[in-house]
């Protein structure tokens, strides 16, 4: 298969375990575990998943090794791989040495033994060429990327305009009951009360100078920035969907909203570790008519869940993932250095907020900053336009891992 097909048949296969995972959820809520041919049939199709990874890894090891072929970086200066010999009989020293019959030639210097020539103008510094011609690794050493980001957990829309209105409840007074046949006071009345909530679209942006030369003679390097950028726009992305406050320039974060609920560790019982203030937090949500359907937490607080230890000395958390995914409660965590160390979130993602991408993030190339177009200049400008929604702040609970409950809580 080819990689269009091996990424279909990965995404067939992802769509497939979260039916039998939800499948697997009903069941344990009805019967208390799940069937055997459930489970039979998840084991069945993560073996299948990890078969099409080890596929795709391969289809693009060899696109990679195709395109460094293609895109092979230029490798110092020709003149660097010749010997002193070679150099010295293509010299004029040498040819009017011949010419005059002479036995002894004009001083020849030789430079230095370690020439340097510039690839790509000060963004990368200068490359030896020594008196062989180097191998030239293909592959960028690059900084590792976030593996599963927050906007994994919500819902992504497009919009055409600059702001997102929409109408939320904000209170609802249940007052039914059961009545005669013909109430003397009549039926009762219960209360409902909305308001009208506007958010305008934010802007994420960044920019690198590079040399015009750079981006028509590797093209590698070239792709390899843009990609970068980008990255460094979802870094952004994620603390703004967090913890921005809504003024100015910045996204209305869900942890900043005054709406949602809290939860601190130390309101627990006695005895309490981290993974019972989580799930009481998500009892929080649940309450508010919430189903949580994600959690995220910094990886200092996960590695410290991982880590849990019974009396007897064994982890409790062995297996935390299922189909890939991190998973506590049988709900998916992120785990990310975007939230506090000690803070963690849960709520119900799909049905609490959304993010509207305006102008999904993209790269654009000009030469009229400042004094760019004399200088053979570029800017690499990476740009996103979107908004956050949180359209029901109580189906969130911030939760505090502050202090353990004290031993003489109440139960």
């Amino acid at each position: 298969m080819d990689l269009k097909e091996i990424r279909a048949a990965l995404d067939e296969g992802l769509k497939t375990l979260k039916e039998l995972l939800d499948q697997q959820d009903k069941e344990i809520k009805q019967f208390g575990e799940t069937t055997t041919e459930t489970a039979k049939a998840i084991q069945k199709t993560e073996e299948s998943l990890r078969g099409i990874s080890e596929d795709l890894k391969a289809a693009q090891t060899r696109m990679d090794e195709l395109e460094a072929k293609m895109n092979r970086l230029p490798q110092g200066d020709p003149e660097s791989t010749k010997s002193f010999g070679q150099l010295f009989v293509e010299s004029d020293a040498y040819e009017q040495m011949i010419a005059a019959g002479e036995t002894k030639s004009k001083d020849y210097r030789v430079k230095s033994f370690f020439t340097k020539t510039t690839l790509t103008g000060a963004s990368l510094g200068n490359v030896p060429g020594y008196l062989y011609t180097p191998e030239r690794l293909a592959e960028i050493m690059r900084a590792p990327d976030r593996t599963m980001r927050v906007r994994d957990l919500i819902p992504v829309l497009t919009t055409g305009v600059g702001a997102i209105e929409f109408v939320r409840e904000t209170g609802f007074t249940n007052m039914a009951a059961t009545v005669g046949e013909a109430p003397a006071q009549g039926k009762p009345e219960s209360g409902l009360s909305f308001e009208i909530v506007s958010i305008s679209v934010k802007t994420i942006a960044h920019w690198l100078p590079a040399t015009r030369q750079i981006l028509a003679d590797a093209p590698q390097l070239s792709s390899y920035i843009d990609q970068r950028l980008i990255y460094g726009l979802k870094l952004v992305e994620d603390g703004q969907i967090l913890y921005g406050d809504g003024l100015g320039n910045n996204l209305q974060g869900i942890l900043t909203d005054s709406k949602i609920q809290s939860y601190k560790w130390s309101d627990g019982k006695a005895g309490d570790n981290k993974v019972d203030a989580i799930r009481r937090a998500m009892t929080r949500a649940r309450l508010a008519e919430y189903p949580v359907t994600g959690i995220v937490l910094h990886p200092n607080d996960w590695e410290d869940i991982e880590l849990m230890k019974g009396t007897d000395g064994h982890y409790i958390w062995i297996r935390v993932s299922e189909g890939g995914q991190q998973r506590l409660w049988r709900v998916p965590v992120v785990d990310t250095p975007a939230i506090q160390e000690g803070d963690f979130l849960v709520g119900a993602f799909a049905m609490g907020t959304a993010l509207w991408d305006r102008e999904e993030a993209a790269i654009r190339v000009s030469d009229s900053h400042d004094q760019f177009f004399i200088k053979n200049m570029v800017a690499i400008l990476a740009e996103e336009r979107l908004a956050q929604t949180i359209y029901r702040p109580e189906a969130f609970v911030l939760g505090q891992f502050d202090s353990a409950p004290p031993a003489d809580s109440g139960s």
